[in-house]
C-alpha cells in the first residue's frame, strides 16, 4: 500500500464515474487503501495477502499509480526499499519490534514516527 493516503482533483467537465454524476468543479478524492482493497476485485478484501499481486493478470496495487500516471521512478524505489531490508536481515535475523510504534500524525501520508527494534550483532 502506498503511504500516500489519497489524491484529490478537480473535475475538469462534467462526467459520470461508476453510476456517479460527477459535475464540472467537484472536488474527487481517490483514497488508496479503499483502492487497494476493492471488494469488486478480491475475495477477502482486507486479509494481508503478499501473494495478491504477483498474479500478471490481476489488476495491481496502486501505490505507484497506474497507466499513464504510474511513477517512472517506481523500480527505483522498490530497489532503496529492498536492498537495505535485505542487508539488514542478513546481519540481523532476529530484528524485532520491542516496544509500541508511534505513528505519523497526518491526513495525508502514512508513515512511522518511531518504531524501537531489539537485535543482536
Amino acid at each position: 500500500m502506498s503511504p500516500v493516503l489519497h489524491m484529490r482533483r478537480t473535475a475538469t467537465e462534467d462526467t459520470e464515474l461508476g453510476g456517479q454524476k460527477i459535475a464540472k468543479g467537484d472536488k474527487v478524492v481517490m483514497w488508496y487503501a479503499s483502492a487497494n482493497r476493492d471488494e469488486t476485485k478480491w475475495d477477502d478484501p482486507d486479509r494481508f495477502d503478499v501473494t495478491r499481486y504477483t498474479d500478471k493478470s490481476a489488476a495491481t496495487q496502486l501505490g505507484f499509480g497506474v497507466g499513464p500516471h504510474f511513477c517512472v521512478g517506481s523500480r527505483l524505489a522498490e530497489l532503496q526499499l529492498r536492498i537495505p531490508y535485505e542487508k539488514m536481515l542478513k546481519r540481523f535475523p532476529d530484528i524485532h519490534v520491542s516496544g509500541p510504534i508511534r505513528r505519523l500524525r497526518s491526513n495525508f501520508i502514512s508513515g512511522i514516527k518511531e518504531m524501537p527494534v531489539k537485535l543482536t550483532a
